[in-house]
């Protein structure tokens, strides 16, 4: 159960990043664009190498 809290926490985090990032390119922003996007993946390789996986016994 707290493996999914935290998977939709971080999902939540790097929805909002792409999002503004996406927002920020569709205005020409593209600086603004790769600053929201770079956490976002960031934070969504930090979940993948981080996260636990199932214990095999």
């Amino acid at each position: 159960m707290v493996r999914l809290a935290v998977f939709l926490t971080v999902l939540g985090l790097v929805l909002t990043g792409v999002t503004a990032s996406a927002l920020a390119f569709s205005h020409g922003h593209i600086d603004a664009g790769i600053a929201f996007l770079w956490p976002a993946l960031a934070i969504a390789l930090v979940l993948g190498i981080a996260m636990p996986g199932r214990q095999r016994t």
